[in-house]
């Protein structure tokens, strides 16, 4: 298994400590201390029932540590599915996480069907609209649209956030825990010792308390399923890492606790006979405890309510947990990739959500008899991922024994072993006869029915998704780990020394030599432009201004530039036709103009299209035929007129650069006409012009010469000079980008800002542009799109597919902006682009899954250099290859 690295979450940092401890311990404490506590204390008696709790939580203990262990560990959606992954391969993973999600999936249709038969034990008369009967359950029509609408309700806030469901989590969680607490106090004031006499323990002798003890520890630990919640939602959470390891302990502590003193309560308040006349009616005997403790049957109710918002809470956890583990199997390409979808709003997984919604809707028309059966089902795959991750537990601390551990358990070997025994006697409960929580025939049946749907799922991945199969990209764990000490930073710290310390032993790609040339006159500094009437003079006496449509007149650029000009004795000619994405047609009306007023100077004013329309111009003033003819080669020529650049924007980088894109109206092919003729005679780039840029447009050309730079740096083509200036230029834009775009930029950063982007034209100029520009140049030329959103939407994946050809370099890039190796440097960019507001894929910029066919094609059309430009070339710009990194974006 290949394992990838990112240092990005695809989440929302939104669970604080007390969300994550109000997931876990909601969960655990749902309904059954209402309904099972006299049944418990029937079994083994008070005091015997407590001590069963208590030991079924030591038992729960040691795999809690181990989860306690792994889980700031590794922080990352998922959880079990990580842990596996990390230790057993794919196979193993996918075994572990189908487990738990039957889990998972299992209580949460469970309880859709608990809650109306809860309304039930309050309100008989509820039961209205008699439908039918499943395995001996009747279903009433209030039964059924009761179970409907909260199963819709729990799935809507779901979908509107982590934060949301967190809320309402909390809200509950305490509202039971207040219930549970006014219990436990009012049976010290009014209960009495004399009601514990004879039901302390049941069974005669010690080897029959000790038998009833047992029973009751047997099933104790299906109670406090609900802790491994926490680490499905691991990304989400915004607290240190070493604290989450200690909060999922204390949800356990807290499970236990609260359990062992409702039994006491009970039994505190209610003596033998009481209890069992409390069991054979209503069968509710912790209400009746209430009710008892503070003389008001009405007590006894909002004991029942609290319950009710303990079905809540469990169900909200694990659709939580659920939801979560889907999508990271569908990340992992094990499932359908479509389960992998975030909402665009909320970054909520809203596929996996609303097929567990779905299920818990439809699960209530099956009665809850079938239900019980399926949550029975449920716990045995609980219960075989927890060994699998205890498992896990033991393989990664031999496997990886430096894997930073922010919460590290001592003793690993025998808490692993024990770990891994508990968990292994639980399975051994559900398969022996007689444990008292044996599978019956109906609910193996259910685990059969999962198994087979599993391996369905699992043989069409590998078809479909092939080597992606098992995909696993480790968050890097100094990302998400808040504020740690430097011992538990410093092996991410070393690894990166390490990476740096092989880079630079790296063979250079040039070492069989290299060609340099770009003759570019650049004149650069804030009030530079005054300077446009003296250098233009020398080449005549009429220039030709080419801009845009109204920015630089509205702006007063133009007749400042104009101004100059004339205070110099020329004549000027103004040609204001050129629009974004440059057309073939715009150059050549543009270049008859310019033979027709004899013009002795082009000035190019304005953006990259100006410019590049600018050289086309300036070119086709001077040659016959079509610009086309020139622009895939048919003709060649050295010859255009001279041609003075005043950019008004950064980023393009066409003022230090030879060549021009310009897209063909009646084909939709954009590609550049490149010559040495076309590099300016000067380039006049001025801070101050660019002030006035819009931030959208900050935000796309930073992308824009952004790409230039990375791509320049790592393509085939580079060499010593374009390396040198590249990685001089990449910091200039990653650290002052996001200030200019936000408003704050101060004179040095927009200075820098401008160098950085004059670096980017030169750079390309030389060592040539590869896959993102190759693959977006069809995008902007079908759709006319930015060509910097085109850029946001394709580079990073652009960056995943070639990363691995040239890590070195990549990996170089990676660490200027933030990261460690080369599977950093797609990640670390998408923070960036994120920051300036361009977190877009290419459906959000029109393009459909019928256009890939034509993208793909196009892209090998117009631009086959910067193909074979392109890191593993041979590999990643096939026909077949850039159409599934096409549909990849949408």
């Amino acid at each position: 298994m290949e394992t990838h690295t990112r240092t990005n979450s695809n989440f929302n940092k939104t669970f604080s400590s007390m969300d994550i401890l109000m997931i876990a311990f909601g969960a655990m404490i749902g309904w059954g201390w209402v309904v099972s506590t006299g049944d418990w204390i029937g079994t083994a008696g008070v005091v015997g029932a407590m001590l069963g709790f208590i030991l079924g939580g030591v038992m729960i203990f040691f795999i809690g540590m181990a989860y306690a262990e792994l889980t700031p560990a590794m922080p990352e959606c998922g959880g079990e599915h990580v842990f596996s992954m990390r230790a057993m391969g794919p196979v193993g993973s996918f075994i572990c996480t189908w487990a738990i999600i039957l889990g998972y999936v299992s209580v949460v249709c469970f309880e859709a069907c608990a809650l109306p038969t809860i309304i039930t034990y309050v309100w008989p008369q509820f039961l209205q609209g008699y439908l039918y009967s499943v395995a001996g359950f009747d279903i009433y029509a209030t039964w059924l649209a009761t179970a409907i609408v909260f199963a819709v309700f729990i799935t809507v806030i779901n979908i509107m956030g982590a934060k949301t469901a967190a809320k309402l989590q909390n809200i509950l969680t305490l509202a039971i825990g207040a219930a549970g607490i006014l219990l436990i106090a009012a049976s010290v004031v009014t209960g009495n010792p004399s009601n514990l006499e004879g039901q302390m323990f049941a069974g005669s002798g010690m080897q029959g308390m000790m038998s009833t003890i047992i029973k009751v520890a047997a099933v104790s630990p299906f109670f406090f399923i609900g802790f491994d919640v926490i680490p499905q939602a691991a990304e989400e959470i915004n607290v240190p890492l070493k604290k989450i390891g200690k909060i999922l302990m204390l949800s356990i502590v807290l499970g236990v606790g609260f359990y062992a003193l409702v039994i006491f309560s009970v039994g505190y308040v209610m003596n033998g006979s009481q209890i069992a006349a409390s069991y054979n009616g209503s069968g509710l005997v912790t209400a009746d405890a209430m009710a008892n403790a503070f003389h008001s049957t009405i007590m006894a109710k909002v004991l029942i309510l609290a319950g009710m918002c303990g079905i809540i809470t469990s169900w909200n956890s694990f659709m939580i947990g659920g939801s979560r583990a889907m999508y990271s199997m569908a990340e992992s390409y094990m499932i359908p990739k479509f389960f992998g979808k975030l909402h665009p709003k909320t970054n909520t997984p809203y596929v996996s959500i609303l097929v567990v919604g779905l299920l818990s809707v439809l699960a209530p028309f099956a009665g809850r008899k079938m239900l019980v059966w399926i949550v029975d089902a449920g716990n045995f795959g609980c219960i075989l991922a927890y060994c699998m991750v205890s498992l896990s537990f033991i393989i990664l601390h031999v496997k990886e024994p430096t894997m930073p551990r922010p919460y590290k358990v001592k003793h690993w070997k025998f808490i692993g072993a024990m770990a891994v025994l508990m968990s292994a006697i639980m399975i051994m409960l559900y398969i022996l006869p007689g444990t008292g929580v044996t599978l019956a025939p109906q609910e193996w049946a259910m685990v059969a029915g999962w198994t087979l749907l599993g391996v369905v799922f699992f043989i069409f991945s590998k078809l479909v998704y092939k080597e992606k199969f098992g995909y696993y990209a480790q968050l890097t764990v100094g990302e998400t780990a808040g504020n740690e000490t430097e011992e538990d930073t410093s092996i991410p710290a070393r690894a990166a020394t390490n990476l740096m310390a092989v880079e630079a032993s790296a063979p250079d790609e040039w070492n069989h030599g290299f060609d340099y040339f770009l003759p570019v006159n650049l004149v650069f500094g804030q009030g530079k432009v005054e300077q446009v009437g003296k250098i233009a003079t020398v080449h005549g006496s009429t220039a030709m201004i080419v801009t845009g449509g109204n920015s630089v007149k509205r702006t007063g650029t133009y007749d400042k530039v104009r101004t100059l000009l004339e205070n110099e004795g020329m004549d000027t000619v103004l040609f204001d036709k050129v629009t974004p994405n440059p057309l073939t047609t715009t150059v050549e009306e543009g270049a008859k103009l310019a033979v027709e007023r004899h013009a002795d100077v082009i000035i190019g004013l304005g953006g990259g299209s100006v410019m590049d329309a600018a050289k086309g111009i300036a070119f086709m003033a001077m040659n016959d035929g079509d610009v086309t003819e020139y622009i895939y080669g048919e003709k060649t020529s050295d010859k255009a007129l001279p041609l003075i650049l005043v950019p008004t924007t950064f980023g393009t980088g066409s003022e230090s650069n030879g060549f021009a894109v310009m897209t063909n109206p009646d084909n939709g092919d954009k590609k550049s006409l490149r010559s040495p003729a076309l590099v300016a005679t000067a380039s006049i780039v001025d801070p101050d012009l660019m002030r006035s840029m819009p931030s959208g447009v900050i935000a796309a050309n930073g992308c824009d010469m952004l790409c230039h730079c990375i791509e320049a740096f790592t393509a085939n083509n580079a060499q010593p000079f374009t390396d040198a200036l590249a990685l001089y230029a990449i910091p200039l834009i990653a650290n002052n980008i996001v200030s200019l775009y936000r408003g704050e930029g101060t004179d040095e950063q927009w200075s820098k800002v401008c160098l950085a982007g004059t670096i980017g034209g030169m750079v390309i100029n030389t060592a040539g542009i590869t896959l993102g520009h190759a693959m977006e140049h069809p995008v902007s030329g079908l759709k006319d799109v930015t060509h910097g959103k085109g850029l946001a939407a394709i580079e990073p994946k652009a960056i995943e597919a070639t990363c691995k050809y040239n890590r070195f370099k990549f990996g170089r890039v990676a660490r200027i902006l933030g990261g460690f190796t080369a599977e950093d440097c797609a990640p670390r960019m998408r923070t960036l682009l994120k920051d300036l507001d361009l977190d877009v894929t290419l459906t959000d910029l029109g393009i459909e899954k019928k256009d890939i066919p034509w993208l793909a094609g196009n892209a090998r059309k117009v631009s086959p250099g910067n193909l074979v430009n392109t890191p593993g070339s041979e590999l990643v710009t096939t026909e077949e290859s850039l159409e599934r990194l096409y549909e990849s974006m949408l």
